[in-house]
């Protein structure tokens, strides 16, 4: 059919051309140059154009066509190319999991040096090295592929980390600074250059990138935990500031930003005492006491009480701060814990006979019932609640992690927990 439909096109066009030649006899002079010309019936150079404009088409259409088939048979071999790096590669992280370390390991290394470019295979061979302690192959393999490939940031991730794992934290903040460059946006990037500043004590820079993190996120409660992460890392650079009244200064912009915050207050109170400035002082432990009850504000208090008064004043404290908010037996036991600095024994007892429960009570209430006996002259009853009770000395205790401090932390040491440290005889009941 097709050669039929040929064949009767090949008939149609040769009629044409001879009924053309019939209809147009004469002559005509066609010339190619000023010099160059030939003389040849009409119709005759009609058809000779035509032929001319189809051999032209013909042949950007056979052009056209090569292209698209060249394109397609680069396209099918580097698929093919790829297919063959995949197999490799989930063949090789097969083998690893079987346990055939060394056979999984040369596949995965083919599968690389074939398709540099591509990070899959190098990184679960970097994987496997990192598993058995060979880190520092691992690292030699990541080194040389960010000198190769020095954009792929997978690659320069894995690299960061393996400087981490060898103690090398300039070099690993070097490598993440530069993935920062190239994508500035990337969640994954940010957090790992925040935990290596934190790492390395440099607040401020690790306050910066969590603040650029912030802005990637979408999610609410994501943001309020970034937010309180934010928080803390501004408050550790504003503590580490080792001129006093610079760091007073940072602590106190601290505070105005972000209000009532119980770590901040204190933290600033302390530095306010440190450059001789305890009335100040005063003002914002009271405002971390009336705002958030916690111990360690009244500890903070009484240590800067200089006369009677200003227990005085701590004790009415005390006995403002919302029931609903407090451990009211821990109440009286500070309460009498200051009569007793005061020496007023009887008022002391009375707060320590008002505790509504002593047997779920701390061992406080037995000291200070061995205070109050021994300053009333009974050595036998006083000795007995001495033997019951412990120091006075206070005690913090990490909620999360229980590790113990004698001093309260605003950060947690060993789990990184902001605002988790309560006292041994806590007052708060958050």
């Amino acid at each position: 059919m097709k050669r039929a439909l040929v064949l009767v096109t090949g008939l149609v066009g040769v009629c044409s051309v001879a009924y053309l030649a019939w209809l147009n006899p004469t002559a005509v002079v066609f010339y190619f140059s000023p010099a160059r010309n030939i003389t040849a019936p009409l119709a005759v150079l009609i058809a000779f154009a035509f032929a001319a404009g189809a051999l032209l088409i013909g042949t950007m259409a056979v052009l056209q066509a090569g292209r698209r088939a060249v394109t397609a048979w680069r396209y099918g071999r580097r698929q093919r190319r790829g297919d063959r790096i995949d197999t490799w590669t989930a063949q090789g992280r097969h083998l690893l999991r079987d346990g055939e370390q060394q056979q999984g390991r040369a596949v995965l290394q083919k599968a690389w040096r074939r398709q540099p470019e591509e990070a899959s295979a190098l990184l679960a061979l970097v994987e496997s090295l990192c598993d058995t302690g060979e880190s520092r192959q691992a690292r030699v393999l990541l080194e040389e592929s960010a000198r190769r490939h020095h954009t792929d940031p997978d690659i320069l991730l894995a690299l960061a980390e393996t400087h981490r794992q060898a103690g090398n934290a300039a070099a690993s903040i070097e490598v993440l600074e530069r993935v920062r460059a190239l994508h500035p946006r990337w969640p994954r990037a940010l957090r790992a250059l925040r935990d290596r500043y934190v790492d390395t004590g440099r607040w401020s820079d690790a306050a910066a990138v969590q603040d650029g993190l912030m802005a990637e996120l979408r999610d609410p409660d994501t943001i309020a935990r970034a937010g309180e992460r934010l928080t803390t890392l501004r408050y550790r650079a504003a503590a580490a500031i080792t001129d006093p009244n610079a760091r007073v200064e940072a602590l106190e912009a601290l505070a105005e930003r972000h209000g009532a915050v119980f770590p901040i207050l204190i933290g600033l109170g302390d530095s306010l005492a440190a450059v001789g400035r305890p009335a100040d002082a005063s003002v914002v432990w009271e405002r971390a006491l009336r705002t958030t009850p916690r111990t360690v504000a009244v500890d903070r208090l009484v240590g800067i009480a200089t006369d009677r008064s200003h227990r005085e004043r701590i004790r009415m404290l005390l006995r403002r701060l919302r029931t609903d908010q407090v451990r009211l037996d821990n109440i009286r036991l500070l309460v009498a814990e200051i009569l007793l600095a005061d020496g007023q024994v009887d008022e002391a007892a009375q707060h320590l006979d008002a505790v509504h429960a002593p047997s779920e009570a701390p061992a406080l209430l037995h000291t200070l019932w061995g205070d109050v006996y021994r300053r009333r002259g009974l050595l036998e009853q006083a000795a007995a609640a001495y033997g019951r009770g412990d120091s006075r000395t206070r005690r913090y205790i990490c909620r999360p992690c229980a590790r113990t401090e004698p001093l309260w932390q605003a950060v947690c040491p060993t789990c990184g927990q902001w605002d988790s440290y309560r006292a041994s005889v806590e007052i708060g009941l958050g």
